[in-house]
Parts: C-alpha cells; structure tokens; sequence
C-alpha cells in the first residue's frame, strides 16, 4: 500500500548543469527560507549530512525564480533547487535544465512510497525531474453550508455548475466570493495559487 504525502507545492529540482558537484561531498541548494523557516530546514540538512556525510550550501533568497534562471542560463545553477510550484518545474524541464530523476533514485521503491498523484505532479512527459516535499491546503473553497440550505444552493461539482451557481447567488443578492489578497509587499498571492490550480 502506497503511502500518501501530505504536502504543499514545494519542488525539489535537480539541476542538470552540476550534478557532478554531489560526487566532491557538497550539495548547493537553494529555496526561499530564511529565519525561523531556514532553522526548521537546518534541521533537515544537518540530519541528511550525519546519514550521508554529504555537507549542503544552502543559498537563500527571495527573488528565487530570477536567480534561479539567470544561474541557470550562465551555467552555474544549484544542484538542487526548492520552488513552490509544479509549473515552473516543467518550464524548466521544457529548457532542458533538468536530470531525469528516473536515472538517479530507485524509482521502484519511490513508487511503493510515494502516492501516484504525488510522482505525476513532477513529471514532465516521460520524466522524473521533482519530488513534492511539503504541500499546504492553501485552494480550498470554504462555505456554510446552513446558509447554502437556507437558500437552496447546491454544491457544484463541476465548473459549469459553478458559474451557473455565482449566477443563481448574484441574482438574489449574494455575494458569491470573498477572499483576503493584503500581504503586504506579497499581496496577491493566495489568489495565484487558484489561478495554478484552475490551469492544472
């Protein structure tokens, strides 16, 4: 029986510029944490060096995607690469930027382990190029279901049932949607998260 991940669209990316840094004992990696965050994942590293011996540099940043890229076209990227998101993971792929991961791991014990649904988020046609390590339920539409009794709305289960739902709301009076995009600097976001789901 296969054992579900429960985790966010986080995307381990092997680079396939410098694979080879892995054989010399040190591992590059770069993601977005910092403070409390990048202690949590110290962590991680810290456990991952005593079991392999194998030290890791992280590098963190906030502008990750654009370092990300501009390492990636001067030839010098990380080996490993923490993104939040499966689509740029096969922008990437589409480059040729990444190692099919089918020729590194044991892709047989991966597939007793990791859920099917998990595998196919980092595949990109025939390969293997992400792993999902950490997701969060960030998509959900949440509702009250006494008010939707109240006023014989029906949950939709398709997308057409949906539209044809914020109509039947917005003729009545209702609202059909709310949601809060004020994060500061990084307003905006949650709604890029269902923009990613709707197109995946």
């Amino acid at each position: 029986m296969k054992k579900s991940l429960y985790v966010v669209f986080s995307v381990l990316l092997v680079l396939a510029l410098s694979l080879g840094a892995s054989a010399q004992g040190v591992v590059t990696m770069m993601g977005v944490w910092g403070g409390q965050e990048l202690e949590a994942f110290q962590e991680v590293m810290d456990a991952f060096t005593a079991k392999t011996g194998i030290a890791v540099q992280f590098e963190g940043t906030r502008d990750l995607p654009t370092l990300l890229q501009t390492r990636i076209a001067a030839g010098n990227p990380p080996d490993v690469a923490a993104i939040p998101g499966p689509g740029a993971m096969k922008e990437y792929a589409e480059q040729g930027a990444l190692v099919d991961l089918n020729g590194v791991l044991d892709v047989n014990t991966l597939n007793e382990d990791v859920n099917d649904a998990w595998i196919e988020l980092g595949t990109y046609k025939d390969g293997l190029y992400a792993l999902m390590f950490s997701a969060d339920i960030k998509s959900l539409v949440w509702y009250r279901p006494d008010e939707f009794a109240a006023k014989g709305y029906e949950i939709p289960t398709t997308w057409d049932e949906m539209e044809a739902l914020m109509d039947q709301m917005i003729a009545n009076g209702d609202t059909p949607w709310a949601i809060g995009l004020e994060s500061g600097a990084a307003s905006g976001w949650p709604a890029t998260d269902w923009i990613e789901d709707i197109m995946l």
